[in-house]
């Protein structure tokens, strides 16, 4: 089922609504580090406190990147204080739809969001992971035009947003970083490069990679399209 797109837009708005009364206020722009800092110890499955430092878990995760397209120069034109509001309306709702589809908000970094889905190591599950991603990325850019964008428009703030998502799958390698007293647990490899890779490609569009598309099943008629773009393929039809 679809995310709902009212409950999305009053999470948005909430978060949006404390941002701008604290920018009324003149309350210090520093709080949007805040909004940007890594999420510590998010890995499915993974907890710090059990694992030890220099462990080498294989596992495989389908994995999302969604990002603001034009976001530094849009930053330099409507200045900080829009800029502020908008990214409190925009990562919560992201988040929410992440959480929506059972995925995990892995990072927040600058305007950029990565989720993972998945896990321990998925199996035939693959398929279920990589379609709530899909799924997932088709809702993603759906709240973007249809909730966080009005509310940016009925608060006169200009330069709507567009935003492209890019997905892979593949195996990563889930590891403890960090000191007794600051760590973290972190997932590296290759699916993680690409699905950035294909978002910085992606225009107001979903596009996965080559390992999605032939995973993924669709058949003559059926509800899944999808149509090569570059290094990926573009989620064209969805129902």
């Amino acid at each position: 089922m679809a995310i709902q797109l009212e409950t999305v837009r009053k999470i948005a708005l909430d978060h949006f609504n404390r941002a701008k009364r604290n920018v009324i206020m003149h309350k210090s722009f520093q709080n949007l580090a805040e909004a940007t800092d890594a999420i510590s110890d998010v890995v499915p499955g993974y907890e710090a406190r059990l694992m030890e430092f220099g462990d080498y878990i294989e596992d495989n995760f389908t994995v999302l990147f969604i990002d603001i397209r034009g976001s530094t120069k849009r930053a330099q034109t409507i200045g900080p204080a829009n800029t502020f509001m908008t990214l409190h309306a925009y990562f919560p709702a992201v988040s929410h739809v992440i959480e929506y589809y059972g995925g995990f908000t892995m990072d927040f970094a600058g305007d950029g969001v990565m989720a993972f889905f998945g896990g321990k190591n998925s199996g035939v599950a693959r398929v279920y992971a990589m379609q709530r991603a899909g799924s997932c990325g088709r809702d993603l850019l759906t709240v973007i035009k249809q909730v966080i964008n009005p509310i940016l428009s009925e608060n006169d703030i200009p330069w709507p947003l567009t935003c492209g998502v890019g997905i892979d799958h593949g195996d990563v390698i889930v590891t403890k970083v960090g000191t007794n007293r600051t760590f973290d647990v972190k997932a590296f490899g290759n699916c993680v490069n690409t699905a950035a890779k294909l978002c910085d490609s992606a225009n107001d569009n979903v596009l996965v990679s080559k390992k999605v598309k032939d995973d993924w099943p669709s058949t003559k008629g059926g509800p899944i399209r999808f149509k090569s773009q570059g290094d990926g393929y573009v989620l064209t039809r969805f129902e």
